[in-house]
């Protein structure tokens, strides 16, 4: 399959018209970075650089022939793993080298039924497993939960797990659409999808054709690896509420061709305007929230592009209703397909759309609303989940602005990049 890729350079952040993009001023064009992970455990380190500090032993010699970033995508079989496994590049002690951590994203199971060989498991010093992915987090009008894990988190999980520099993660979890979502998560805090794999079928995959689950937990070697040793985030991989508002004004005024692809699945009694409803199974060879292979990379295209509103080529925003099932069309386009073009809309359907309507007490400034300005498809009503802060619908009187996107302004401020209150021809 021949794609042709269509990657934006990232402006400099320091300049006026970089953080103008930043603030969401279209909420079309979606691009990519190909930044190699960033932070080190010195000071002296770059990280771009792959630095090699100690000679690989005898039984890991293999190791020179491997590269782990050389896949064709990010999904990879059981049998490319156990030769990761066999060559001796997985959790070794150098994390400058180019080398492998299999992460466990689902942990319940870790002890109780097995673990491939040198997987550690997904944890922060607090919590383990998905629930470490998301956080309540302010943006718009009030806070919202299931948001992007912050920078501090996401640093917790990597030197928690001995990522390194040079550290290519494989996501070995049972559940797809939680693959998916910490697939998601690291793309949109810089690292390359070359960086990340995710094994197909999980742990029953790799017991069932190449290998033996154990359940011994491995050491890891300490890390000072950081997302903050990144210049930007991958901030175009995530629609915030302000950019989703404007997405959808444009596709109403005819001045944008994206695509939005909504996996709450067929039947919904409200959408937002414009949005195809899509089956969230419709990625994997079977359900999405138990031990199943995804479909071809052919299928996967077939599906999405088969629908009438949706051409090769579109920028195409996911979402669904609680940012998690939504996560799996964006996988499968991003690490599948290799296309360039999608985002997630982590706000959500549940947590934060249909929030924004009139019968919120307070109500939200006209500019935020979402049952208005025909920007929904049906009637909303929810008022549980979000409460308006009554000082920022005062103050946000503009969308395209990066105050107006609290999480992106965090983000790039947790970065060490200079924020600042930029705005669209600022």
């Amino acid at each position: 399959m021949e794609r042709e890729l269509d990657r934006r350079t990232f402006l400099a952040l320091s300049s006026v018209a970089g953080a103008a993009a930043i603030a969401g001023c279209s909420g079309g064009d979606n691009g990519d970075t190909t930044t190699d992970p960033g932070g080190t455990a010195t000071d002296t380190e770059s990280p771009t650089e792959t630095t090699t500090t100690t000679e690989p032993s005898d039984d890991q010699s293999s190791s020179t022939d491997i590269d782990p970033t050389d896949t064709e995508s990010a999904l990879i079989e059981p049998a490319t793993l156990q030769e990761w496994l066999d060559a001796g590049i997985v959790n070794t002690d150098d994390v400058y080298e180019d080398r492998v951590v299999i992460l466990r994203v689902d942990t319940g199971n870790y002890s109780v039924n097995g673990h491939i060989p040198n997987a550690v498991k997904m944890a922060t010093d607090d919590a383990e497993g998905p629930a470490v992915l998301t956080e309540t987090r302010l943006d718009g009008l009030g806070e919202t939960q299931k948001l992007v894990a912050s920078g501090s988190v996401v640093d917790q999980i990597l030197q928690n797990a001995g990522v390194g520099p040079n550290t290519t993660i494989v996501l070995s979890g049972e559940v797809p659409m939680y693959n998916a979502r910490t697939y998601w998560t690291l793309r949109y805090w810089g690292f390359p999808r070359e960086r990340i794999k995710v094994l197909n079928g999980g742990p029953t995959a790799y017991a069932d054709e190449v290998g033996s689950l154990t359940g011994e937990t491995p050491e890891t070697p300490e890390t000072g690896y950081t997302v903050e040793g990144f210049e930007e985030t991958n901030y175009a991989l995530r629609e915030g509420l302000n950019e989703m508002l404007q997405l959808v004004d444009d596709k109403n005024a005819g001045e944008s061709d994206a695509s939005i692809l909504d996996l709450r699945g067929p039947d919904q009694d409200a959408k937002i305007a414009g949005s195809t409803l899509d089956a969230p199974d419709s990625y994997t060879q079977g359900g999405f929230t138990e031990s199943v292979k995804w479909k071809p990379a052919d299928e996967i295209e077939d599906h999405v592009f088969g629908y009438e509103d949706i051409e090769d080529g579109d920028p195409i925003v996911t979402l669904c209703h609680s940012g998690f099932k939504g996560t799996l069309a964006f996988f499968a386009l991003d690490g599948i397909l290799g296309y360039d073009n999608v985002s997630l809309y982590d706000g959500s359907w549940k947590f934060q759309w249909k929030q924004y309507n009139g019968n919120q007490d307070p109500t939200p400034n006209d500019l935020w609303r979402t049952d208005m300005h025909e920007r929904t498809d049906g009637e909303i009503t929810a008022t549980d989940l979000v409460t308006i802060d009554s000082d920022l619908s005062s103050e946000l009187d503009e969308l395209a602005t990066l105050d107006a996107n609290q999480v992106k302004r965090d983000d790039l401020n947790y970065l060490g990049a200079s924020g600042g209150d930029f705005g669209c021809g600022s």
